[in-house]
């Protein structure tokens, strides 16, 4: 037989038991190695999750927050589209709701059409205003020009009256001389007092003022040293009758101020115009007793006439610049007229405006409070139709941890989070914010009401692209 056929036993056969033998103890030296392993490992973990038990306190609620922005309606309107869900990341301008606009758009016509109406009524106004500023201009001028004149005519038979009356007898220039002094008074009274006069009697009510004062401030001084008994009741009674005549002084200065500053009653000025008519009328009796006296006397009363008819013309003409008053009024009032008819153009037109709700912020659309507004549907005013929270601002996480716990947890302890769209991931933050009641709560493994306490908690994204409404763990360290 040869070498290589001959049966596998004798020393090479027990040879090859042993290496098998050596190769099963072998395995089972690897697989208790690796179940001491694992049960090391899991002694280590529970060590490790009882000490993070006993450092860190696990909220129960969280969930990433922002600023919520809610967009309604500035009116009782119907809801057209909703181009946007909730959970749609929108951009800031971005048209989020679209309102009926039939309404808004008719009130834009009526108030643009009220503000042409406006416009066209201030333009016939200004015109009638300017209008009425020129022809009264032309006959004022018009006017004083004829009075002018009828004054020099006046002037002129007054000079030949004058001429004619030296050859006339002495009533005639007793009635000359009364009419001139008559003229005179009245001029003087129309006048009125003088500004002189007037600062003058000022300076009188200052002077007596100060003289009052003085004699007030004296006798006080002499009461005094009357009770000390220093001066005499004489001397005393001396000093209160210099009061008494201050007063008086002072009374006297002021109603003289007092009359000066009213200036000349209606009723003088009347008067002396009656005295004027009656030494006209005894002069013109006076020039009517020759032949040529009359005849001066009547050309002046023709001139007189003259005159008064021109004041009267002018006096007409100068009566309508109250007409030019009304119609700058009403000028004014149309103007008026066109800001506020601008001021609803514009209202209208931002109420139009208003009708496209558009984010004014960057964010996530989320269900805002009260029910859901669907396409078509009737709001009223101020009813949130979209709930945008924004995520240009900071982010947080509002959480609640047991009332049982509270009392570790401080403002400014740091916070482990997981947030359960980044099961990879880990986030560090810290508590900003401890609430100061409590809140009740029922969570699905205990069967009894706990009381939790609201807390916020500010953490850094790391660049994550982390939105409102995430879903997440915080762990708070205690320790610190």
């Amino acid at each position: 037989m040869a070498a290589d056929a001959r049966p596998a036993y004798g020393p090479r056969r027990a040879r090859n038991a042993g290496a098998t033998k050596a190769r099963k103890w072998e395995w089972w030296h690897y697989l208790l190695a690796g179940i001491g392993l694992a049960v090391l490992l899991g002694i280590i973990w529970g060590i490790y999750a009882i000490w993070f038990s006993v450092t860190h306190v696990r909220t129960s609620y969280a969930r990433v927050s922002g600023f919520v922005v809610s967009l309604s309606a500035k009116d009782d309107t119907r809801v057209q589209q909703i181009p946007v869900h909730t959970g749609d990341v929108v951009k800031k301008g971005q048209t989020v709701a679209l309102l009926d606009k039939a309404d808004l758009e008719a009130q834009v016509e009526q108030a643009e059409a009220s503000l042409e109406a406006a416009k066209s009524a201030l333009a016939r106004a200004e015109t009638d205003l300017e209008m009425t500023i020129r022809q009264t201009a032309a006959s004022a001028d018009e006017a004083e020009a004829q009075l002018s004149a009828a004054r020099a005519r006046l002037a002129q038979a007054e000079a030949e009256l004058q001429m004619q009356a030296r050859q006339q007898p002495d009533e005639v220039r007793k009635a000359q001389a009364e009419l001139s002094a008559a003229r005179s008074d009245l001029a003087r009274l129309k006048a009125g007092p003088r500004p002189q006069e007037v600062e003058q009697g000022r300076a009188d009510v200052k002077a007596a003022e100060s003289h009052l004062a003085q004699a007030t401030s004296s006798l006080q001084r002499l009461e005094k040293l009357h009770q000390e008994g220093a001066v005499s009741a004489q001397v005393l009674d001396t000093a209160r009758m210099d009061k008494d005549v201050a007063e008086a002084n002072l009374a006297s200065a002021r109603q003289k101020l007092n009359m000066l500053e009213a200036g000349t009653r209606q009723e003088d000025i009347q008067a002396a115009e009656q005295a004027v008519a009656a030494a006209e009328a005894a002069l013109a009796v006076a020039n009517a007793k020759t032949y040529e006296g009359q005849m001066k006397g009547q050309q002046v009363a023709t001139r007189q006439a003259e005159q008064r008819q021109a004041q009267a013309v002018l006096s007409s003409t100068l009566s309508k610049k109250s007409e030019v008053a009304l119609k700058e009024q009403d000028v004014l009032a149309q103007r008026a007229a066109v800001v506020q008819a601008q001021a609803q153009l514009d209202s209208a037109k931002a109420r139009l405006s208003d009708a496209v709700l558009r984010s004014t912020t960057d964010g996530v659309v989320v269900r805002g409070p009260g029910r859901s507004i669907h396409e078509g549907e009737s709001v009223a005013q101020g009813e949130p139709i979209v709930t945008i929270v924004s995520t240009q601002g900071d982010l947080w996480i509002s959480a609640s941890v047991s009332e049982l716990a509270v009392a570790r947890v401080e403002e400014g302890q740091p916070v482990l989070i997981k947030i359960d769209a980044f099961p990879r991931r880990k986030f560090r933050g810290k508590v900003d914010q401890v609430g100061k009641a409590t809140e009740m709560s029922t969570t699905a493994s205990s069967p009894w009401q706990l009381q939790q306490v609201p807390i916020k908690i500010t953490f850094d994204t790391n660049g994550a692209r982390v939105i409102p409404g995430m879903t997440c763990q915080a762990w708070i360290d205690v320790r610190k």
